[in-house]
């Protein structure tokens, strides 16, 4: 597994958090062991989490989406959307949580690609529209913090990016 070092101050995303910024690494004792953790605030969720260096990656711990990657996820987003699985409800929901949870940019944004089409047809049952929202802030903040440009205008980057795939 590479190692990657993150340094205090840099903006980094945390599967089950979103876009968050290390403030810094400390370290914290359990029981005999001693373990280097990164201390990340995730400030739109108000919250402050502390991830093992060691097991940062495999946590899925990330640097944001270089700028030039951008693209590649306007992409996504424009693709052809999956159709809804004839499947059991469950598996599909289960499917959407993986797809969001495995923290890679491209595959929130393929999520929030499939629900948002899915809305526009044919609704969302509430479970599914609360993982359009969580899906779509974590894109949006991530897309506004690389780009530099306020939450309104990276989320009308990522909706016509959408639109022109339909």
């Amino acid at each position: 597994m590479r190692k990657t070092e993150f340094k205090v101050g840099q903006d980094v995303f945390y599967p089950t958090a979103g876009v968050g910024v290390i403030e810094a690494v400390e370290e914290l004792i359990f029981g005999t062991e001693h373990e280097l953790c990164y201390v990340i605030g995730v400030p739109q969720n108000h919250i402050t989490i502390r991830v093992p260096k060691e097991k940062a990656l495999s946590n899925g711990l990330r640097p944001l989406l270089p700028s030039k990657e951008i693209k590649d996820l306007l992409r996504v987003l424009g693709e052809s959307s999956s159709e809804r699985p004839v499947g059991h409800w469950a598996d599909h929901y289960k499917d959407l949580e993986r797809r969001i949870q495995s923290g890679s940019c491209l595959e929130v944004g393929a999520a929030v690609r499939d629900l948002t089409r899915l809305k526009a047809g044919h609704g969302l049952s509430f479970e599914e529209a609360r993982l359009l929202e969580l899906a779509s802030g974590y894109l949006v903040r991530e897309v506004a913090v690389v780009e530099g440009i306020p939450l309104e205008a990276a989320r009308d980057v990522i909706q016509s990016s959408i639109a022109l795939g339909t």
